[in-house]
């Protein structure tokens, strides 16, 4: 019990980080985004945070060969959890490739996109080890993924 209040206390501190992050990008990415076209742009980050939750999955799932194993399930925790909600997350994504998201505004999508970053993060976290340190540099590859996209 003594171990949560730091643990939400981090959960905290990170989710404000991010919010406080994405808003930047995204303040900066409305005016990018007049000139593009909104929806194929989100569609690819979108697929390249899939990449990233189908490598962090594959690498938890302990009936798959993988050479290294980036990501190591905490000692204590379910592993068919853990695999069901990274299928979550996969699922989640997919909407954005599909017709359906082009229904949405754009700030909807942002807010769609940041809850499953924000849910991955708490995942990683939660279940991984050296999690926040993984969290980090996933947001890290993630930011550097967006700004690529053109």
């Amino acid at each position: 019990m003594d171990q949560v209040i730091p643990v939400l206390m981090i959960v905290g501190i990170v989710a404000f980080i991010m919010i406080r992050q994405i808003g930047k990008v995204t303040s900066t990415l409305d005016v990018k985004m007049s000139k593009g076209n909104t929806f194929e742009r989100y569609a690819k980050f979108s697929s390249v945070i899939q990449e990233h939750v189908r490598e962090i999955k594959n690498s938890l799932d302990s009936s798959k060969s993988v050479e290294t194993r980036s990501y190591k399930l905490l000692g204590h925790k379910n592993e068919a959890q853990a695999l069901e909600k990274l299928s979550d997350f996969i699922r989640k994504l997919v909407f954005f490739e599909t017709m359906m998201a082009k229904q949405k505004s754009a700030k909807e999508i942002e807010a769609e996109l940041f809850e499953v970053l924000s849910g991955l993060e708490a995942f990683l976290v939660e279940f991984c080890e050296d999690g926040e340190n993984l969290a980090e540099i996933l947001r890290d590859k993630l930011l550097e993924a967006y700004q690529e996209i053109e």
